[in-house]
């Protein structure tokens, strides 16, 4: 595992018992996730289906509610993603890097929430990914957009590798990928004060190790720099989400593998 992929990892260990109670922007990308795909009119079965980055299963449940899938395959960095799974998924889990994970056949989805933006080439990726959609197949992708985690600056605090607006993707899509839909959301968290906003992170596994080793001076001078530069009318640090979500398909002929 590369250096920054080992960071990844370690900061999601971390916050992997608490991601799922406290990822509830991400919770809530995911329900909108599945939704674009009934709205696309997909279903209500899906033959095969390959989520990547699938954590505690949150856009896995969202998929499960909306539709029967006969075959759905996950992925995670963690090997231990796969004990947060309903038990008759566990045997089609492979954890790992996806940019490296072994492929066979076609899918007739292939979906991921909040996961790209911590691919180091992300065009890369969607590009060996679409080799392997059916005829007619949707990929499914929810990450961030520009403007997220923005008040971040005043922490100094290490960023995901990627954030892309919907105007971004279509540059970034392999011949044969078509974006059908895409859409921005925004939302800004509250909290009381810059510990229960770290905690907050910790739990989802973010910048989960941004703040080791300060003290109380720099916490009280990182929080009063957050408060001057985002101000807001209730007094409480906010902290902007910028979902982006994305389907996309290829045509009849499919990818090749």
């Amino acid at each position: 595992m590369s250096p920054a992929k080992d960071r990844v990892a370690r900061a999601f260990r971390r916050g992997l018992p608490s991601y799922h109670a406290e990822a509830r922007v991400q919770a809530a990308s995911a329900a909108r996730l599945a939704a674009m795909l009934v709205e696309d009119g997909v279903g209500p079965r899906i033959t095969r289906a390959f989520e990547f980055g699938c954590g505690t299963g949150l856009l896995t449940d969202a998929l499960r509610a909306r539709f029967a899938i006969d075959r759905f395959e996950t992925n995670d960095l963690l090997p231990e993603a796969a004990a947060h799974l309903p038990a008759e998924l566990r045997a089609g889990f492979r954890p790992g890097a996806v940019e490296d994970l072994p492929l066979e056949g076609r899918y007739d989805l292939i979906a991921s929430g909040a996961t790209i933006q911590w691919v180091a080439d992300p065009a890369a990726l969607l590009a060996r990914l679409s080799r392997h959609l059916a005829p007619g197949g949707r990929m499914l992708i929810g990450g961030f957009g520009r403007g997220h985690f923005e008040e971040l600056a005043a922490l100094a605090a290490p960023a995901p590798l990627f954030y892309a607006d919907p105007d971004d993707w279509p540059g970034l899509l392999p011949a044969g990928l078509d974006l059908r839909m895409a859409e921005t959301r925004r939302e800004v968290l509250t909290f009381d004060d810059l510990q229960q906003l770290l905690r907050h992170l910790r739990a989802t596994g973010v910048t989960g190790n941004a703040r080791a080793g300060w003290g109380r001076g720099a916490m009280r001078a990182a929080e009063t720099r957050w408060r001057t530069e985002h101000p807001r009318p209730d007094g409480r640090l906010g902290l902007s989400y910028v979902s982006v979500h994305l389907l996309m398909s290829v045509g009849d002929g499919g990818g090749r593998c």
